[in-house]
């Protein structure tokens, strides 16, 4: 469905900032003296991801999010999201490519329709309440830009109606590889009408789409045991922090530098609300 109306990058080390545009990250590596950190220092990488979701998406960010990286506190790579949504493939090849990356994803405005699929990639979702909007699976025209025309008749038009139960066969399959729960696509078909259903916050958790991937978790909980205080030391702990994040620090959208400040206190600080 469409072309991201709005993509930023930046890389952060230490705390300190290096740049929000591409622009300026290229003018960084081609001056090594405008860094504030050695070229091999871990870093983290933010991505922010604002408006609708393409194929074109997938191809602009496929480089970047899998290059190896090391995964350092309070993560390697970290994706924005701010999306009404788009096209439902594109988005499940994104969330597959952001799992493969260990990506820690935080909703700072709204993730609609195809958005969930991106969202479900994360290694470490967050997303307040009714910050997630579902609805049934829907074919639609749409321009080269993937703004919406109109939405197509599966009835009336064979193509549209097998590519439609092309999607109703892999939706199901993409959340189970991801973990979510199995009640999470038939909640999704449950809700015909025009527009989105938006999900409590006890109902995100309960479809998986706010957590941690087991896996990962386990493995996060020993980093930050070997770091020890004041970092999370158990599991309940680490998740509980966790989830504060898109509260605490979504005024931070647009300052990746900051954002990444914030996450790094909201993981130190047991008393933050």
């Amino acid at each position: 469905m469409s072309l991201v109306a709005e993509i930023s990058f930046a890389q952060v080390a230490g705390g300190g900032w290096v740049s929000e545009d591409a622009a300026s990250i290229r003018a960084n590596a081609a001056n090594p003296e405008l860094r504030p950190h050695p070229p091999d220092a871990p870093h983290s990488l933010v991505i922010g991801i604002k408006g609708q979701i393409s194929k074109n998406t997938v191809k602009k960010l496929s480089q970047s999010i899998l290059q190896e990286r090391e995964d350092p506190i309070p993560a390697g790579l970290i994706v924005l999201l701010d999306s009404p949504g788009g096209d439902g493939m594109a988005a499940m090849q994104l969330g597959q490519l952001l799992r493969q990356a260990n990506a820690h994803v935080v909703v700072t405005g709204e993730c609609s329709s195809a958005c969930i699929f991106v969202l479900a990639g994360g290694v470490v979702r967050v997303a307040p309440s009714y910050s997630v909007g579902i609805h049934r699976g829907r074919i639609t025209m749409s321009d080269a830009n993937a703004k919406i025309i109109k939405e197509v008749d599966v009835r009336a038009n064979p193509a549209a109606k097998a590519a439609l139960q092309h999607f109703e066969r892999e939706a199901p399959l993409f959340f189970e590889a991801m973990g979510m729960s199995p009640e999470l696509f038939p909640l999704m078909q449950s809700h015909q009408l025009k527009g989105v259903f938006r999900l409590s916050a006890s109902e995100i958790s309960k479809m998986g789409l706010s957590g941690f991937d087991s896996h990962y978790l386990d493995r996060r909980v020993a980093v930050y045991q070997q770091r020890g205080n004041p970092f999370p030391a158990d599991h309940e702990e680490l998740k509980k922090r966790t989830m504060r994040v898109a509260s605490r620090c979504s005024g931070f959208e647009k300052q990746h530098s900051e954002f990444i400040r914030c996450y790094r206190e909201t993981l130190q600080n047991p008393f933050v609300n």
